[in-house]
This record gives C-alpha cells, structure tokens and sequence, in this order.
C-alpha cells in the first residue's frame, strides 16, 4: 500500500464505523481489508474517485448513478 492510499480513512463515508485511518488508536495495521467488531471482514475499493468499504460502495453507487442520470 502506498502512502496516498494510507493518508485517506478507509471509507470516506464519515457514517461508516470504518471511517478510520491508519495508525488511530484502536486501528491495527493498514491495507484493503478490515475486520469488523462483529467479525465480518470487507474490502475496500475506490468508488466514484473515493475510497469506501465495500459495504458502503455498493450502497452509494446506485445512488450516485441515478444523480449522474445514468444506470448501473
């Protein structure tokens, strides 16, 4: 991982429980996969030029495609 992926949280979406970046307390590590306080693990992935999880991407993409007038 590079440092510009490392300087950005690691899902920009500020609602997100993974809206965290490396080296904050309780933040272990660095990369492209968290695990969750219940133990689920997601990936993350840039979606519409923006870091996010993969849980909050698959979200917003519709959203963003339908504001954009297209579809997915």
């Amino acid at each position: 991982m590079n440092g510009l992926a490392m300087e950005f949280p690691f899902c920009s979406n500020p609602d997100c429980e993974l809206y965290v970046r490396a080296g904050e307390p309780g933040v272990l590590g660095s990369g492209n996969w968290a695990e969750l306080p219940d133990g689920r693990i997601v990936g993350r992935s840039i979606y519409s030029g923006v870091y996010m999880c993969d849980v909050c991407g698959r979200e917003w993409r519709p959203v963003l495609a339908i504001r954009a007038g297209t579809s997915m």
